[in-house]
């Protein structure tokens, strides 16, 4: 799939789909059935799913557009009564399922394209007086300063691997 308009990277469009359940799910399975549906535009049908808005009773498609899917509660409110009013198969588009904007043919017709919440810390940030001593130290500079530091490092090494190997050398001689 060709890369998608920014614009629809993180938005679920909704549409109505004036057919039986069966017959929506089956458009929503077929790419390109789908794809002429929405106006030629290229679809990911695996981001693509037909539900019952018939069986939200009592919670309607607001409430499983906001809670199941992510959807910003702020960009729904004004849409609210007239999502809730729906009653049949709703096609929902979810995150990158398209590279444009729908175009919707019939049997699909636009309900709105909402964009999804954004992720939100719970509190204030924490603070702790070790984390911010430890960032307020400046970082070594990487390309000076601890150059002695790896240069006696590497000395030490050295050093201990000469030793090693002597010690192999002696058991090897004595072993003979």
């Amino acid at each position: 799939m060709p890369q998608t308009d920014p614009r629809n990277a993180e938005t679920v469009h909704v549409l109505a789909v004036d057919l039986p359940l069966a017959e929506a799910e089956r458009l929503a399975a077929d790419p390109q059935a789908l794809s002429r549906a929405l106006g030629g535009i290229e679809v990911d049908p695996a981001r693509a799913e037909v539900i019952d808005a018939g069986a939200l009773v009592g919670y309607g498609l607001s409430g499983y557009l906001t809670d199941g899917e992510g959807v910003s509660a702020d960009a729904i409110l004004p849409d609210e009564p007239r999502l809730d009013a729906v009653s049949g198969p709703v096609l929902l588009l979810r995150p990158r399922a398209v590279t444009a904007a729908p175009r919707p043919e019939a049997p699909l017709s636009h309900l709105g394209s909402y964009p999804l919440e954004s992720a939100r810390p719970a509190g204030d940030p924490i603070r702790s007086a070790a984390a911010e001593s430890a960032a307020a130290e400046p970082s070594p500079d990487p390309a000076g300063g601890g150059g002695s530091d790896r240069r006696a490092s590497g000395i030490a090494a050295t050093v201990a691997l000469a030793v090693a190997l002597l010690v192999v050398v002696i058991v090897w001689a004595i072993a003979a």
